[in-house]
């Protein structure tokens, strides 16, 4: 421990104890030193000999092996305190190829150390118990399964990763495959391809959950596969065993297998891109998920696979890798999408502008359309696909009709006035209208959609400076504005003629008539009668 070190828990222990005498909780105590509650019970226990002597340990604590690595060991664990000790070695492995030799158990106590010295409390989670499976013949059978987890990107954006996963029973040996969209069929079927060229052959049997992908339907036993994966199982000749509905049993091994990809690679991983993901999955699978010993044989499965690599059937299919099953649709302005001639609904704001696009996945299984975000692959709605033509599909929570107008009067005054930055003075004006009146707000806009866009652009542009300025929320009296600026411009000749309200009647027919001042000075003067 270095000096510094030793100075900061003298330092920290002293705190304690005056707080302790001055009758604050533990509590109390760690908050107002910024430090855990358990550090604070762990010096109240400590006597003065006691501490002494534990500071003594400390001080004569040989150098450690991964002392050079101490600052990358403490950012990893303040910006992810869920990490275990097997985690942070596949860390150091993955950024220190010149890592030397150390023990799991030399990582678990430097670990535990760090987090004592510098308070970084592990984070408790549920565990989770799995069944026994009786080992197979080698090459007899292998396990599949699918897992999700979010992530987060460099920019602090959420995105859900989703993978494949593949293990041979016998020696534990692992595949993992993983994709920013859900897997269908057919990218289930190319899974299965790099899983097989993984291991440079495929087992005989492989076990399965009972998976819409795979599965079109199941009657007690007899199951009906999916098109695209009869098809290549059919090639391959590898035969799928299904597993009865909730028994989980029957695939433990994968089960343990789908929660060690999330806690161990995926959990506290940036996300960059898919390409990467799947990269850093192969260097995890050589250094943790395959080159390290197993907890229940306390063998290595890349060890062991090299017999059981042996026993698999040959395999050489070619697969192409699928089109991206995601394709890029334009949003239109009124928050919908055209596919096959019928117009989608997208939730209200989806449209921002010219050239916004999203990705649209076909799931054949369910015959739905999954539309997501193109920044981040986050899913924005689903929609059943409609067979029919010329139809709008819209979804409940989607944009209203009052709602579309007011979106479309919003678009057609930028657009007019080609104003979209958030720093626009159109912007400005419509939040100033939103803060000043809201309840008026969907009124005024489609007003101002009415007064402006039948104006002159730089005549129009001038108003709504002059109505901002002038803090001039009112439709009426903008419009006023706007009728006296085209006049003085000379570009209003005439009187426009009043619009027609509902109930059939003109707003002069409702708007009351009105007497000049010089009317009222009369009156106050003696002159003229009412």
């Amino acid at each position: 421990m270095t000096q510094n070190n030793l100075i900061t828990i003298v330092t920290m222990w002293n705190k304690v104890n005056e707080l302790s005498r001055e009758n604050l909780s533990q509590q109390q105590i760690a908050i107002k030193l910024g430090i855990h509650r358990d550090t604070v019970r762990r010096y109240q226990m400590m006597s003065e000999s006691e501490f002494n002597e534990h500071l003594h340990r400390e001080a004569r604590r040989h150098p450690c092996k991964l002392d050079p690595y101490r600052d990358f060991i403490v950012d990893q664990l303040v910006a992810a305190p869920f990490l275990s000790s097997a985690q942070i070695l596949d860390h150091l492995k993955e950024h220190f190829p010149d890592l030397p030799s150390v023990s799991e158990r030399t990582v678990y106590n430097v670990v535990r150390r760090i987090r004592e010295e510098e308070d970084i409390a592990k984070e408790a989670e549920p565990g989770r118990s799995f069944s026994h499976v009786e080992d197979g013949d080698w090459g007899e059978r292998a396990q599949v399964d699918y897992g999700e987890k979010w992530m987060r990107t460099a920019a602090g954006r959420q995105i859900k990763a989703y993978f494949f996963a593949m293990e041979l029973e016998r020696s534990r040996y692992k595949f993992v495959f993983l994709q920013n969209v859900p897997f269908t069929a057919k990218t289930t079927v190319y899974a299965h391809h790099l899983a097989f060229k993984y291991f440079g052959g495929m087992p005989r049997k492989v076990v399965y959950d009972q998976d819409k992908k795979m599965l079109t339907s199941e009657n007690y036993g007899d199951y009906l596969m999916t098109e695209e994966f009869a098809s290549y199982v059919a090639s391959a000749g590898f035969e799928p065993v299904f597993c009865m509905a909730a028994d989980p049993q029957s695939k433990g091994r994968i089960e343990r297998t789908v929660r060690f990809v999330k806690d161990n690679f995926l959990k506290g991983r940036k996300y960059v891109n898919i390409a990467t993901l799947n990269e850093e999955a192969i260097g995890w699978l050589e250094r943790t998920g395959n080159g390290k010993r197993h907890a229940m044989t306390h063998e290595v499965p890349s060890e062991q696979f090299k017999i059981e690599r042996e026993h698999l059937l040959p395999y050489g299919l070619r697969l192409d890798e699928p089109e991206a099953e995601a394709r890029e649709y334009n949003v239109r302005k009124d928050n919908t999408l055209m596919y096959r001639s019928n117009t989608y609904s997208l939730p209200l704001g989806t449209y921002d502008g010219p050239g916004t696009k999203v990705l649209v996945v076909k799931n054949m299984d369910l015959n739905e359309l999954e539309i997501y975000a193109p920044k981040d692959f986050s899913l924005i709605t689903r929609h059943d696909i409609c067979p029919l033509k010329g139809k709008h599909i819209s979804k409940e929570g989607h944009a209203s009709s009052r709602r579309h107008d007011l979106l479309e009067s919003e678009k057609h005054l930028r657009t007019f006035f080609g104003q979209w930055a958030d720093d626009s003075v159109l912007t400005v004006f419509l939040a100033a209208i939103r803060k000043d009146r809201p309840r008026y707000y969907p009124k005024t806009v489609l007003a101002m959609d009415r007064i402006f866009t039948r104006m002159d652009k730089t005549l129009a542009e001038k108003v709504l400076r002059d109505c901002l300025g002038r803090k001039m929320y009112n439709a009426n009296r903008m419009a006023e504005t706007a009728e006296t600026a085209q006049k003085n411009a000379g570009s209003l000749p005439t009187r426009t003629v009043p619009a027609a309200l509902p109930n059939g009647l003109r707003q002069d027919d409702i708007t009351p008539s009105k007497r000049s001042m010089a009317d009222y000075d009369d009156i106050i003067n003696g002159g003229t009668r009412l």
